[in-house]
Order: C-alpha cells, then structure tokens, then sequence
C-alpha cells in the first residue's frame, strides 16, 4: 500500500528591501487565513518601529508592536482572516534601509 503525506509547503521567501525617509512608513501586507504562520526576518541600518496589523472596521489590531529595531525575527500564527501587515517606520531624523524577508506557511 502506497500512503501520501501531505506536509503545507512553505511558501517562497517574499524579499524586503525598503529605503525609509526619516519618519516615514512603509509595509508589506498579505491575506492570511486563520491557522496560518507568518514568517519574519529584517535587518536595518538604523533603528526602526516594527509592527504586525490588521484591521477590524476603523480598528488596528496589533499583536506585535517593537518600538525600536535593528534587527527582527519572529512569526505569528492569524486568529482571524484578514488583510495582515508587516510595517516598518524610521526614526526622526534617521533614514534606514531594511532588508529581509517574509513567508506563509498555510494551515496545516
């Protein structure tokens, strides 16, 4: 007898590679489905906020908020299907390059 293991297939590492005005924000944002994984990790060149978000009506649900990185890595699993969003947000004064990147891994 022939028996198939189904393992959920990480999905391709999303690349992040952002240049911030000093300031200013900038995200990367997927649809999650409840049960799946996202995946995160970024380096910066000065220290940046960093938050994982949803929206619930005017809502901002954010069940990661980092005031101040230079380097991040971690993953959530969604409790909920949503547009989700990872967000990134330079320092005053400080411009900062990100790199790094992102991936689901999909309920199993």
């Amino acid at each position: 007898m022939l028996a198939i293991l189904l393992v959920p297939a990480l999905a391709a590492d999303n690349p992040i590679d952002l240049s911030l005005v000093p300031g200013k924000a900038d995200e990367a944002c997927m649809k999650l489905q409840v049960g799946d994984t996202l995946h995160w990790r970024f380096d910066a060149g000065a220290p940046v906020a960093f938050n994982v978000h949803h929206h619930v009506g005017k809502d901002v649900m954010m069940p990661v908020d980092v005031k101040e990185a230079r380097r991040h890595e971690g993953r959530l699993v969604a409790d909920v299907a949503n547009d989700w969003c990872l967000m990134w947000t330079a320092a005053q004064g400080a411009p900062a390059r990100v790199q790094g990147s992102w991936s689901i891994t999909p309920k199993p």
